[in-house]
């Protein structure tokens, strides 16, 4: 009896599977640094959650632009809460302002993040806008936020937040959300 033909790695689909496996493992690779950080994440999700709703809304064009409001338990967006990493100071740049000339931006110590590079991309276009975190004059993360996920013109002050002053509100007004500081927000608003 003859003894059985060994079957080629190419023809049993293995090779597949390891290519696709392989283009995967890359692909993750690649688009890994263009994922944003959770609190990035977790601080949009706030201001949409916690949005007051637009009193002459445009009708949805999607399901997704159909949500309900009212189930928040505070209208308060607490920084604070959302970043677990300890910061200071949290300074928000609006679109059209320029990182270079910021008064806290441009002394502080930028460790991993090329304030240079931030600055020329915001001013290509008007819709970047930019989200500081900083922990003794030293930046610990600073994220894009896109005027589509809301506009920071009402927070963007040049001193920044401390982590006690970093409450907000947001309300949707055409469709965009609207971020304002809740100066007048109670002592207890994000306990």
């Amino acid at each position: 009896m003859a003894a059985p033909a060994r079957r080629r790695f190419a023809s049993t689909g293995t090779a597949l599977v390891v290519g696709f496996v392989l283009l995967f493992v890359f692909g993750w690779f690649v688009y890994r640094p263009y994922i944003p950080p959770a609190w990035l994440r977790d601080f949009a999700a706030d201001i949409a959650f916690r949005a007051a709703a637009d009193p002459d809304p445009p009708p949805p064009t999607d399901t997704r632009q159909a949500t309900p409001r009212g189930l928040a338990d505070s209208p308060y967006i607490c920084v604070a809460k959302v970043v677990d990493e300890p910061w200071d100071r949290f300074v928000a740049v609006a679109g059209g302002q320029d990182v270079r000339s910021h008064p806290i931006l441009s002394g502080a110590r930028w460790l991993s993040f090329s304030h240079e590079d931030l600055a020329a991309q915001m001013a290509r276009d008007n819709r970047y806008q930019l989200l500081v975190l900083l922990k003794d004059n030293a930046v610990l993360d600073a994220q894009l936020f896109y005027t589509f996920w809301g506009t920071l013109d009402g927070i963007a002050r040049p001193e920044g937040f401390t982590p006690d002053e970093a409450i907000f509100t947001a309300a949707s007004k055409g469709g965009i959300y609207v971020v304002t500081h809740a100066a007048d927000a109670p002592a207890d608003a994000c306990r």
